[in-house]
């Protein structure tokens, strides 16, 4: 699921078919070469495609689950999002950054998987869950500003016993989104 921009958003990757799409993503990843720069313990770092984090997701009276999820933090990261994919196994997903708080929506134009996305405020708190169905191009709006975005496997937060209010623990060190 990508990040929707208004009418014509992500048209290019529509209109000339996946295959495009794969390519462009590709050469950007070779162009990038996979360089990350780090700053001092506790900053942001700047990367073009950062290594995958483990997440640990809980909610009170001790119920918690972990997964890995893959950075989108530039705008290219954020339009393409899990599109295209054929699966998504249990314990993978998606994290969206921004650099400040968001009212728009998600959209799950040429993704094949249904998906839930978890829209969070800026201290990692899950806000609200929706859920995806494949290749909808309906907007799946949150009914508040939200800072991250997390999208998984539909139904892994009901499988884990959590929901809203549910505490993402963010790493120390992210990516500074574009």
């Amino acid at each position: 699921m990508g990040k929707e921009h208004g009418q014509g958003s992500r048209g290019m990757f529509a209109a000339r078919g996946s295959a495009l799409a794969l390519v462009m993503l590709s050469l950007l990843l070779l162009s990038c070469g996979g360089r990350e720069t780090t700053g001092s313990p506790g900053t942001p770092t700047t990367s073009a495609r950062a290594a995958p984090v483990v997440l640990t997701v809980s909610a009170p009276g001790g119920v918690s689950a972990t997964v890995t999820v893959e950075l989108a933090a530039t705008e290219t990261e954020r339009e393409l999002g899990l599109m295209f994919r054929d699966s998504l196994a249990e314990d993978r997903g998606m994290l969206f950054l921004f650099a400040t708080d968001q009212r728009g929506g998600f959209w799950m134009k040429n993704t094949r998987i249904p998906l839930t996305i978890a829209y969070l405020d800026a201290s990692g708190r899950v806000l609200e869950l929706l859920d995806g169905k494949p290749f909808d191009e309906t907007s799946l709006l949150p009914s508040r500003p939200y800072r991250y975005a997390l999208e998984v496997g539909q139904g892994w937060f009901a499988r884990h016993g959590l929901g809203a209010g549910a505490a993402v623990v963010l790493p120390k060190r992210l990516p500074v989104p574009e």
